[in-house]
């Protein structure tokens, strides 16, 4: 009887064991798409339970330990990155993914645009730049106001660099006169250069934060830095000598009621010629923070960032990246 009593014992123990052998301990688990991808490509994750559940949209993604919003990443920096996540109480693996800098970066154009509302010529030169944007989203243009209520220090400053006193008068690449030549300016936004720029950025109310990523494939000397915040949609009566926009040309004077003023110069971060940055190659980044209501911005939701890099005289452009306020812009 002891013994019988023994061995039930025995068997009880061993049906005891094994069943808590077989109860796996509640995990997740977190991979990606790729374990390698260039500055501004996007990443995807995936979380899945211990039983292969996918719970990626329930689960946290976190980057270097920031958390992002859903399951993909568009890294903007050249370097290694860990991620993880987490669901309810529980803390998944580290996988790691690297991100590299493109073989090559394309050739953005500037033009800047001297002009003013009171000027009945000025519409010559807006009406060539529309053209020029109806055909590429690589060139951007910036109106630089003078007399009138756009006008402002920054502007000031750029046209006593440049000595303008004949309006209007445009810059492209701020090595070259402009007037109006499309064909010139679809050119100056042609092929690829070995430096580009990247921005991030976020609006809250009137308060604009952003930061500029510079990625340069090899080492260079006297590099600047430009950046400007500008306005569109900003409606202002438009003199107008042209017969463009529906003047009258040279029988008279017109004026271009509420007339649409895009790309207007509200800000500068820098020094409007430039602030020294460092060059070599990687990508280095600047950050920075504006309060647009201290600048007579009407709308802070159109306005947009405009960075520049420039050589050491601020005359020469080498490219250049643009973004719409509270989104980012990659590498490209």
């Amino acid at each position: 009887m002891k013994l019988r009593m023994l061995f039930y014992f025995i068997f009880i123990s061993v049906l005891s064991s094994c069943s808590s052998l077989s109860e796996e301990t509640p995990s997740i688990s977190i991979t990606s798409d790729k374990s390698t991808l260039e500055v501004g490509e996007t990443i995807t994750f995936t979380v899945v339970d211990s039983e292969d559940v996918n719970i990626t949209s329930q689960s946290v993604i976190l980057i270097d330990g920031n958390s992002i919003s859903g399951s993909t990443f568009v890294p903007l920096q050249a370097k290694t990155y860990e991620a993880t996540s987490s669901y309810e109480s529980l803390v998944s693996n580290k996988i790691d993914f690297t991100a590299t800098l493109p073989s090559s970066f394309s050739k953005k154009a500037v033009v800047e645009d001297f002009t003013g509302t009171w000027c009945g010529w000025c519409p010559r030169l807006s009406y060539a730049a529309s053209l020029v944007e109806e055909q590429t989203d690589k060139v951007f243009v910036v109106g630089v106001h003078n007399r009138d209520q756009m006008a402002n220090s920054f502007g000031s400053a750029l046209e006593g660099e440049f000595s303008i006193s004949v309006f209007p008068t445009a810059y492209i690449d701020r090595a070259n006169k402009w007037q109006g030549n499309i064909e010139q300016a679809l050119n100056a936004a042609e092929g690829t250069v070995n430096v580009g720029l990247a921005i991030e950025s976020s609006l809250t109310g009137s308060v604009l934060d952003f930061k500029v990523y510079q990625g340069f494939l090899e080492n260079m000397t006297d590099v600047k830095l430009v950046v400007y915040v500008l306005e569109d949609g900003i409606l202002v009566n438009q003199k107008n000598f042209t017969s463009y926009y529906g003047g009258v040309g040279s029988s008279g004077v017109s004026t271009i009621v509420d007339f649409e003023h895009n790309g207007v110069l509200r800000y500068a971060a820098t020094d409007v010629m430039g602030d020294p940055t460092t060059s070599t190659a990687g990508v280095h980044e600047k950050s920075y923070s504006v309060d647009l209501s201290s600048y007579d911005v009407l709308v802070p939701e159109n306005t947009g960032v405009l960075a520049m890099l420039v050589d050491d005289s601020g005359k020469v452009l080498y490219n250049a990246q643009y973004v719409i306020a509270g989104q980012n812009q990659d590498f490209d």
